[in-house]
């Protein structure tokens, strides 16, 4: 049996066109991708993890991200980055921050 067997023609007129199931991109268009590590200080032990993120991000949302990833509270720590506490309603690229520097968690109750 071959392919030709199965030559039907498909009247495809009317029909709704497919749409995609996947859903749109929630990263911000501008801006560019920057590899950190971020370091948690709270706890026992220190753990840091590697994440590549967009600068034009807000602080708030990549909070809210490792507060995920590191079991937390976003509300419980704060980021600071070259010894500068960073603003939550600032963009990550406010911090001129490069490929590769690390970002600490610190617990809220120490942050300047």
């Amino acid at each position: 049996m071959s392919f030709d067997d199965f030559d039907e023609d498909l009247d495809l007129a009317g029909e709704k066109p497919v749409r995609s199931k996947t859903p749109a991109s929630k990263t911000p268009t501008a801006g560019k991708k920057v590899t950190l590590y971020f370091m948690s200080t709270i706890g026992p032990g220190e753990k840091k993890e590697k994440l590549t993120v967009n600068n034009n991000n807000r602080v708030k949302d990549i909070k809210r991200t490792l507060g995920n990833l590191y079991g937390l509270n976003p509300n419980d720590f704060h980021l600071s980055s070259g010894g500068v506490t960073m603003d939550e309603n600032s963009q990550l690229d406010d911090y001129s921050v490069n490929d590769g520097d690390d970002i600490l968690l610190i617990p809220a109750s120490t942050a300047g």
